[in-house]
């Protein structure tokens, strides 16, 4: 059980290590006025926090869908790591659906 919850950290850990780069950078050609201002953004965020019961694992679900999506597409297979990723990203996967679907009951 122990190993499960490791590796199921372990993929969580490198998700969010791939999609920093794709949260953290800005579109360029993006006109000044359209992008928003980091008093709106907390305010949405707080607004989607207050009528979702855990919106970090929606958050973490989005995460790892784009991490597995930017591992399949990878041009590399890191000598068969590339796909043991993956399989940690699916394991993980069910669980973050498996604790939405028990909090519902």
């Amino acid at each position: 059980m122990t190993k499960k919850v490791t590796s199921i950290l372990i993929a969580s850990a490198f998700a969010l290590a791939l999609s920093l780069p794709m949260a953290t950078s800005a579109e360029p050609g993006l006109p000044a006025a359209k992008v928003p201002t980091a008093k709106a953004s907390t305010t949405a965020v707080q607004d989607r926090d207050a009528r979702e019961r855990h919106p970090e694992i929606r958050d973490a679900i989005g995460l790892l869908n784009r991490a597995q999506d930017r591992l399949s597409h990878a041009a590399h297979d890191f000598h068969g790591h590339r796909v043991k990723a993956m399989q940690h990203i699916s394991e993980a996967l069910e669980e973050l659906h498996a604790a939405q679907r028990s909090d519902r009951h």
